[in-house]
């Protein structure tokens, strides 16, 4: 049944596909100009040595990872088709024709398979890029192109590192939309000297521009970044639970009820996860979020114009 509150990604999936559909993520050894010294050599405040990637193992190649993750998934959710999510770094940050190797060697030939999202940052595509990534269509699986925005204000993508401001993303969300790729963005909630009204923005931000989907997630403080350095001394303060749910609902009230929620809680290893705690439990972090949709009697959208 669909979720009354949001339109969650599990939902949409099983509407489009008639089935349940599962991520596969993956890491393709790829690397991010914001590491390899072209915009910076520490990465993101907030982004781990092992970036967007909760490997808790010596990296695989990218076949056994298929096949590992395929074991697991359907193990463990009963499901038989998959969307090959290339998750780790940059995934667009390389020669289109080394891209089409990589994404070639994972979907192609595999009738698992319905679909391929690819994670990335919004000043890393160009046309050759955009008319590959496209070419998947033709073969018939659903296309997706994550760009990470985080936030929409300049100042504080400026204070945590991203190499780029929100100008940038809106140009690659309209370049991205002409080849007719599904766009997800990606957001963080409670980002260091953010408020809730800087959050707010962020959600009207997005609502002007062609966005298929939202990726929501709580900042979680991971070992080895700029944000645990900024913990310990005292300089931020992860959100609460309560806080969270009540940030996460202000932001759904702002987007439009067309666009997918891909996720509503960060995920990160429970080994390098300094704080918070609670976001260790997605289900019951989902579960707070309902609630307050519950307690405001509201739902996505309401506000939006």
């Amino acid at each position: 049944m669909r979720n009354p509150y949001y339109r969650a990604f599990s939902s949409y999936l099983r509407e489009r596909f008639g089935e349940k559909v599962y991520r596969i993520s993956l890491d393709a050894g790829f690397t991010c100009p914001n590491r390899d010294g072209t915009l910076g050599q520490n990465g993101c405040a907030y982004c781990s040595p092992t970036g967007s990637w909760n490997k808790t193992e010596e990296t695989q190649t990218l076949i056994d990872q298929v096949r590992r993750g395929k074991e697991i998934v359907r193990r463990r959710y009963k499901a038989h088709k998959f969307i090959a999510y290339f998750q780790a770094y940059t995934n667009t940050y390389s020669s289109a024709g080394n891209l089409k190797k990589i994404y070639d060697s994972v979907v192609l030939g595999d009738s698992d398979f319905v679909g391929l999202a690819i994670g990335t940052r919004p000043d890393c595509i160009d046309k050759d890029k955009l008319e590959l990534i496209s070419s998947y269509r033709e073969k018939g699986l659903e296309v997706w192109i994550e760009y990470g925005l985080q936030s929409a204000n300049n100042s504080t993508l400026a204070l945590i590192n991203r190499g780029h401001c929100a100008e940038d993303f809106s140009k690659a969300v309209y370049k991205t939309k002409k080849y007719n790729i599904l766009i997800g963005a990606h957001v963080i909630l409670g980002l260091p000297c953010e408020k809730r009204n800087d959050m707010i923005r962020t959600a009207q931000f997005l609502a002007g521009l062609p966005v298929d989907g939202v990726k929501i997630h709580n900042l979680n403080i991971v070992k080895n970044t700029k944000v645990a350095d900024m913990y310990y001394k005292g300089e931020i303060k992860p959100l609460s639970l309560q806080e969270f749910a009540q940030l996460a609902v202000d932001f759904l009230e702002y987007t439009n009820t067309d666009v997918i929620i891909e996720r509503i809680v960060a995920e990160s290893n429970p080994l390098s996860l300094i704080e918070p705690k609670w976001s260790l439990n997605k289900q019951a972090a989902i579960s707070e979020v309902i609630e307050e949709f519950k307690r405001r009697n509201s739902y996505q959208g309401k506000l939006y114009l």
